[in-house]
């Protein structure tokens, strides 16, 4: 397998695990502050990370870019959570999943002005099919509540999450080629827990701590290593093939999000998000289709006939 296809499978990969994520979250967060939870799954992430880590050759890093890393860290991991989480607070969950769906497309519009990727009608066919693909998945859950005064405050924030997951997709790019991706997964996420420690603090997470079941632990040890393994094969995968084909990905987060929902707390799967679910996969592989590959899956073709 090359580069290309290995991070192809890793971007998959990092959608597939966001929506287990994002289901493993669901069942603890009324019990659980959200900011607490986004500190402990980055605390445990950066914990199974470590050992890794320091088996690796790390690349000395300028003062610059270890300034830009960690800040990225920071809007990455905690930034765009709280912007998220505050976002459902004013409107409804399905359509703060629709919105943030926009991603790939804010990713690809970045990418353009920024020099870093070509316009193509394709890709963004592909883009625009995959947030259709969400919207049937979560449309019975997205427009359940008006929307007033404070629900366009709601959406802001999260098209701000979105626009901030976006650009970081964008600019990492840049930094990728110089250091491991191990070392800057690592130095992100270890930021992250940094930030969000006196946030968590103040939202009471010291006397919810000593409370926590179990089961509690358990969920937070597959959201933490979920986040680790979901942040390295973000990270690997930016560094091969260009970020708009990385985020067009999340479109598998809903849909795996409902199909675990399904699977393990009785929610049921309807038409809907079958239908998400084929526009989703099949926005990828426009998305993703790429000439060459035709033209070499052609080719073999022809040979094998002339033998």
């Amino acid at each position: 397998m090359n580069r290309t296809n290995l991070a192809l499978t890793a971007a998959a990969m990092s959608g597939l695990v966001v929506g287990a994520a994002t289901v493993a979250t669901g069942s603890i967060v009324s019990e659980i502050g959200p900011v607490t939870i986004a500190f402990c799954r980055y605390l445990i992430g950066v914990l199974l990370l470590l050992p890794f880590a320091v088996r690796i050759r790390w690349t000395p890093v300028s003062p610059r870019d270890f300034v830009l890393i960690l800040l990225f860290g920071i809007f990455q991991f905690a930034i765009l959570i709280i912007l998220l989480n505050f976002s459902v607070i004013y409107i409804a969950v399905g359509l703060a999943v629709l919105i943030f769906a926009s991603l790939p497309l804010l990713t690809m519009a970045l990418a353009i002005m920024l020099g870093r990727e070509q316009f193509t009608y394709r890709k963004l066919t592909g883009i625009v099919l995959t947030i259709v693909g969400v919207g049937f998945a979560v449309g019975a859950t997205a427009f359940v509540q008006d929307i007033g005064s404070m629900g366009w405050v709601g959406i802001g924030a999260a098209l701000l999450s979105a626009f901030l997951g976006a650009l970081c997709s964008v600019l990492y790019g840049a930094y990728m080629p110089r250091y491991p991706t191990l070392q800057i997964s690592t130095m992100a996420m270890g930021c992250a827990v940094v930030f969000l420690f006196g946030l968590a603090v103040m939202e009471g997470m010291i006397d919810a701590v000593p409370g926590f079941s179990t089961m509690t632990w358990i969920i937070l040890s597959f959201i933490g290593f979920s986040s680790a393994v979901g942040y390295f094969c973000w990270l690997f995968a930016l560094a091969y093939i260009p970020p708009s084909n990385v985020t067009v990905f999340l479109g598998l987060s809903p849909i795996t999000a409902s199909i675990l929902g399904a699977l393990f707390i009785a929610q049921p799967l309807s038409v809907q998000d079958l239908i998400g679910a084929a526009l989703v996969i099949t926005g990828l592989v426009i998305s993703l289709w790429r000439k060459e590959d035709a033209d070499a899956t052609s080719a073999n073709s022809l040979n094998a006939t002339d033998d």
